[in-house]
């Protein structure tokens, strides 16, 4: 999936879950991206995805070069906070912009792997209306387990987001 695609997707999950929220008032949530290899709060932003959860991200020569750019960035990060004299920093700086330079488009180039969760994580629980929204037709019960063994409240994938219908 790509970035546009992904960016339709969060729109509407953040329907939905604005949707479902407003049905059961005292419950406090937010959504997460989510697979069995990580998960990183809500986004569309490639670099965030990149830092947080990579296994998100398809296998390609653009995601290894993503990485790459990306360790080589926090390392000069590292080396700028710990330099001490003017030239030294001024010369990491230049280094840090042109990682930075190199790595933006390759964000752009970045596909993300469309069996990724999305689901609702909650501050406080409160467990009966989460039992509740395990229910819910606005989520999804094929991926939200039906038990009180657990409060996973999945949305659906991002292929499924993406092709199904809203129904608010």
């Amino acid at each position: 999936m790509k970035q546009e695609d992904l960016i339709k997707v969060i729109d509407k999950a953040n329907n939905i879950f604005k949707s479902i929220m407003d049905n059961y008032s005292g419950l406090k949530g937010y959504l997460v991206l989510s697979s069995s290899h990580g998960q990183c709060e809500l986004t569309c932003i490639p670099l965030q995805i990149l830092k947080e959860f990579p296994t998100m991200i398809s296998d390609s020569e653009f995601k290894d070069k993503g990485i790459e750019l990306l360790e080589t960035f926090q390392n000069l990060a590292t080396e700028l906070k710990n330099a001490s004299m003017g030239n030294m920093k001024a010369e990491i700086e230049k280094n840090i912009k042109k990682a930075s330079n190199l790595l933006s488009p390759i964000l752009e180039k970045f596909e993300f792997e469309e069996d990724t969760f999305i689901e609702i994580r909650f501050g406080k629980p409160i467990l009966d209306l989460i039992f509740k929204m395990q229910k819910d037709p606005l989520g999804t019960q094929v991926h939200t387990p039906q038990t009180q063994a657990s409060i996973r409240i999945v949305l659906g994938t991002l292929r499924e987001l993406l092709t199904t219908e809203e129904t608010i």
